[in-house]
């Protein structure tokens, strides 16, 4: 009887341990870019709808994360690269910087990086880039660009201290890197109820 018994119990461990959650995901409709005019945005980009904010993403991203309410999903994916958006503080572009050190490929690096331009092409031993910032006012909002490249990633992230956010991505080449810069300049915010 007791081996019996312990079968069933490790049956039903087993059964537990394999069985996946189900989750309560809100479906993304995904929404055409309202922003014309900006290269290469176009209105095959979708609409992202942020806490506050929008952002358009290429049509070929793709949700990485389940939506919440009545907001689109957190982090957006596609060949080119990923990004995630949020309130409050972004992480550090050290603790990029940190994280991406340890992909083990070498730096292309260049001169200045801000929006509309990328490290440039070529090798050298440095490790990481020095993070640069830019910032640009849009909707009376100030936004800080803050990029850097750091062996084969390139990490951009714009951020705003008032209100509050982020959209912070990832990328492995300089010309990927062009399509972040695109991405924040399509960022807009919500004007406040009045």
């Amino acid at each position: 009887m007791k081996p019996v018994l312990g079968c069933l119990i490790l049956l039903c461990s087993l059964c537990l341990a394999c069985a996946h959650p189900v989750t309560s995901t809100t479906p993304v409709a995904l929404t055409r870019c309202p922003i014309a005019g900006v290269a290469p945005v176009d209105s095959s980009w979708h609409q992202v709808r942020a806490s506050g904010f929008t952002f358009c993403v290429p049509s070929r991203w793709r949700p990485s994360r389940p939506a919440s309410d009545s907001l689109d999903p957190r982090a957006w994916s596609g060949k080119e690269g990923s990004l995630v958006w949020g309130l409050g503080r972004p992480d550090s572009v050290g603790a990029h910087a940190r994280r991406a050190a340890e992909i083990s490929v070498s730096i292309v690096p260049g001169g200045t990086v801000g929006p509309g331009t990328v490290p440039s092409s070529g090798r050298v031993s440095a490790p990481c880039l020095e993070p640069t910032t830019t910032p640009y006012t849009v909707d009376s909002v100030v936004v800080v660009v803050t990029q850097t490249a750091c062996h084969g990633t390139w990490m951009t992230t714009a951020w705003s201290s008032t209100p509050a956010m982020y959209v912070q991505g990832e990328v492995h080449s300089p010309e990927q890197a062009q399509l972040l810069n695109a991405i924040v300049v399509t960022i807009r915010f919500s004007s406040p109820a009045r």
